[in-house]
C-alpha cells in the first residue's frame, strides 16, 4: 500500500520540513510515503483554486481511497483515523490525502473525495497542517501494527 499525500506549496521551514520527513519517511516502514508538492495557483483567488483544483484532480492516483483534508469535514479521532487507513489496506487501495492551498479547495475536489476530514476545528497554517497530517499517519500507522507509540 501506498500513502500519497498531495499537497499545493511547498515547506519552507526546514525544521518543520525534517519532521515531517521523519513521520514518513523513516517511521512509515512497511509502507510506502509518496509526497507530491504542487505549485500554488496564480491570480486572483478563484483563478488560483481552479488551477490548482485541475493540478490536484492529475495528481490524484488510479486506485486510491481519497481523503481530502477541509475544515469543513468529518473530525476522526485517532482510532477512527488508523480504521480509515487499515481499510484502504485491506481492500487493496492505496490511500491519497489532499491538502489545497491558502484560499481552500475547490468544490470538485471535495466530490471527488471518499471521505472529507478536518484535522481539527481549529485552524492550522498549511505547514503545521502537514505536520499534524504526518505525525497522525505514524502514529495511526503504529496502531494497525500494535507498536508502542499510541499509548
Amino acid at each position: 500500500m501506498k500513502i500519497h499525500l498531495i499537497a499545493v506549496g511547498k515547506i519552507k521551514d526546514r525544521i518543520i520540513r525534517s519532521k515531517i520527513e521523519e513521520y514518513f519517511e523513516k517511521r512509515a516502514r512497511g509502507y510506502e510515503v509518496v509526497v507530491r508538492e504542487l505549485p500554488d495557483g496564480k491570480g486572483n483567488p478563484a483563478a488560483m483554486i481552479k488551477e490548482e483544483a485541475d493540478r490536484i484532480l492529475a495528481a490524484l492516483p488510479a486506485r486510491a481511497y481519497i481523503a481530502v483534508l477541509d475544515e469543513r469535514g468529518e473530525n476522526p479521532d485517532t482510532l477512527q483515523f488508523a480504521e480509515l487507513i487499515r481499510k484502504a489496506a485491506n481492500r487493496g487501495l492505496d490511500l491519497a490525502f489532499v491538502l489545497g492551498g491558502p484560499y481552500g479547495l475547490a468544490e470538485r475536489v471535495r466530490q471527488r473525495a471518499d471521505q472529507v476530514l478536518a484535522l481539527s476545528k481549529l485552524t492550522f497554517t498549511h505547514e503545521l497542517a502537514r505536520l499534524v497530517l504526518a505525525e497522525q499517519v505514524y502514529r495511526a500507522l503504529s496502531i494497525i501494527k500494535g507498536t508502542p507509540y499510541h499509548h
